[in-house]
């Protein structure tokens, strides 16, 4: 694990002012009445229409439209209910964010190894080849200036739309799997303890229950075999989509940092924070509603452990205390620019040479 320094007169300012934010509105930092709403019309909009699906023989193009809703409510669920449940901002019962952050297991995921990759590496490591599992993809994208150049990655700003595609698929199918092999061999399970024989069984036990309600229960209510792959693939193809492309603009834009283990041991974690991430479209209510505050990246990575409805009111906080420390503060107006600063980067990395 990284060490960073331990303190900067800009972390201890910035943690004081969001605090005094608290105390002098007498808020509570986790959730209230507007997230259990959007959890609410997020869980309407992925299992309504998939219900819907259910009761009746519908046609190609009906069946192609229910299931593209249920992929929008996938992404919200994934965005809202699951992100907020798992950095336990929630409740202050762990007991209920762990049960909140089950909804995991709807979209194909995990919640022990996304508690790994997510909590414990990216928000530690971010941006940070070798620790940030987030920019780690193999040999399939350079996102890092210190990773290999390949003759492909020329292309990858072409490619990577549709490879985005797939991940949801790739929860499902593959990278749960490998994560608990490789988190085992670095004792990451150990270190939260928590017993291999578990995580292996809830894995297992999750996928089968995303097979069986998603596809074995519409063909045993005899929705036609070839309609509910179909509609599989068109909810997968939407979800997996959308969560890519917002996670991607936080971090892997032209306007972030991409350090060395080096450069990020000479600066606080809040600083590192401030230099590789990124918001976007944060004076848009729909993307702020839709994504979960997720555009409001800079605010959840230096308090992730705030509920993501606090962040419009914190990163006025933030904004303001960054400028007075001359510190960088990354942000895309709307999302059209920040969707262009991720491909330009993509373009970038894949002709410039380690």
């Amino acid at each position: 694990m990284l060490r960073f320094k331990s303190s900067s007169d800009f972390q201890k300012e910035v943690r004081k002012r969001v605090r005094a934010y608290f105390k002098d509105e007498n808020k509570s930092s986790l959730a209230d009445y507007r997230y259990y709403i959007k959890a609410a019309l997020n869980l309407a909009m992925y299992l309504v229409p998939f219900v819907f699906f259910l009761t009746s023989n519908w046609g190609f193009g009906m069946t192609t439209l229910l299931w593209a809703i249920t992929g929008l409510g996938m992404a919200g669920v994934g965005m809202n209910l699951m992100h907020d449940a798992l950095h336990n901002t929630v409740t202050r019962s762990e007991w209920w964010n762990r049960r909140i952050g089950a909804s995991i297991y709807m979209l194909a995921g995990n919640s022990y190894t996304w508690r790994v990759q997510h909590n414990m590496k990216h928000h530690t490591h971010t941006n940070v080849d070798g620790h940030d599992d987030d920019i780690e993809t193999g040999s399939m994208f350079r996102f890092h200036p210190s990773q290999q150049l390949l003759p492909k990655h020329k292309y990858q700003h072409i490619y990577a739309p549709f490879t985005y595609t797939l991940m949801t698929y790739k929860w499902l199918l593959e990278k749960d799997f490998k994560q608990v092999v490789d988190y085992n061999k670095s004792d990451l399970f150990k270190a939260k303890d928590q017993s291999l024989g578990m995580v292996w069984t809830k894995l297992i036990v999750g996928k089968l229950f995303h097979f069986s309600v998603f596809y074995a229960l519409p063909m045993l209510l005899g929705a036609p075999w070839y309609l509910v792959l179909w509609g599989n693939v068109v909810m997968h193809v939407i979800a997996g989509f959308i969560l890519s492309i917002t996670f991607q603009l936080a971090h892997v834009v032209d306007k972030a940092e991409f350090p060395t283990e080096e450069e990020v041991q000479s600066i606080t974690n809040l600083e590192h924070q401030m230099k590789t991430t990124a918001n976007f479209a944060t004076r848009n209510w729909l993307v702020t509603w839709y994504t979960g505050g997720l555009n409001f990246q800079v605010e959840h990575h230096m308090f992730p452990t705030i509920n993501h409805i606090h962040y419009p009111k914190i990163a006025e906080i933030v904004r303001k205390t960054a400028a007075e420390f001359e510190l960088p503060y990354n942000e895309y107006r709307t999302t059209m620019s920040a969707i262009k600063g991720h491909f330009r980067h993509l373009r970038n990395m894949g002709m410039q040479p380690a």
